[in-house]
């Protein structure tokens, strides 16, 4: 069976409270939560959020709203800009992470999500900055993973082609660079949209079977640079999903970008991908 969960942005402007109850309803079993419900709010995509008023205590409390109705706390979304070119904006960047996990540990959420951001207007790998880039975002991870891991949580990367670790490849270089280097643990957040332009579905896994914390389940055309719901761009489903159940089986699969409004039907999708491939595997061995 598929560890499907659904991003609580899905939800975004609901309470956690009616945001559990309808996860749980719909039958989810985990959730990476970012602070965009309207009694937790502050989240700012590629950037540094309001945090005014939020605590970790209030972290915890929210998190054991969706645990008491059955629904895991995967991750708590940061996913801000770790590469910025200006050192005051990465330090900030930084101060702001260290927040998020001291909100995560308290509230015993073991993830901590990142994308690797970008400048607006200049996103992708740019021939110029493309070296220094490199190195400020190593630096801003490294700085990060040293302090999840004193507090028992562990930063999951997001790359995308779009992005400055733009391959499967090149994720996994960082990893076994930072862990030579450092001694530090870095993890990969796939989301298998990010890297279609790049890798076919069985070329993801095999460069990050081993080092997956969690996926992301969206889908994307080819040639597009915007992502769509599962079922709705060019991945292969059943071939994702066969990989899924060899070398990632049970780890959660969070739906992203779809809404409160049709969450269940792309949750459906997801699960039926998923029992067509494991019957195709069966069928093998038979």
């Amino acid at each position: 069976m598929l560890n499907i969960g659904v991003t609580s942005r899905a939800f975004n402007g609901l309470t956690i409270s009616d945001t559990a109850q309808r996860m749980a309803d719909g039958g989810f079993k985990c959730t990476e939560l970012c602070f965009v419900q309207s009694d937790l709010p502050g989240w700012t995509y590629n950037g540094i959020g309001s945090l005014e008023g939020i605590t970790p205590k209030r972290v915890r409390e929210a998190a054991d709203e969706f645990r008491t109705r059955g629904v895991d706390v995967t991750s708590l979304g940061l996913f801000t800009d770790l590469r910025n070119p200006e050192e005051e904006k990465r330090r900030e960047a930084v101060e702001y992470a260290k927040r998020y996990i001291e909100f995560a540990a308290e509230a015993g959420i073991p993830y901590l999500a990142s994308e690797c951001g970008f400048t607006p207007g200049r996103r992708g790998v740019n021939a110029d900055t493309y070296e220094t880039d490199y190195q400020h975002i190593k630096e801003t991870i490294r700085q990060i993973c040293l302090e999840a891991e004193k507090c028992g949580v562990h930063l999951a990367l997001e790359a995308c082609v779009l992005d400055i670790i733009p391959s499967p490849r090149r994720l996994k270089t960082l990893i076994e660079e930072l862990e030579a280097e450092s001694h530090i643990r870095l993890g990969a957040m796939l989301d298998p949209a990010n890297f279609l332009a790049n890798s076919d579905e069985e070329g993801m896994f095999y460069y990050l079977k081993h080092d997956l914390y969690y996926m992301h389940g969206k889908d994307r055309k080819i040639n597009a640079t915007y992502g769509v719901n599962v079922g709705d761009g060019d991945i292969d489903w059943i071939k994702f999903m066969s990989c899924y159940i060899r070398y990632a089986d049970k780890k959660p699969f969070i739906l992203e970008y779809c809404n409160k409004d049709n969450c269940l039907e792309i949750k459906k999708r997801a699960e039926d991908y998923y029992d067509a491939a494991f019957q195709n595997l069966i069928s093998r061995i038979n």
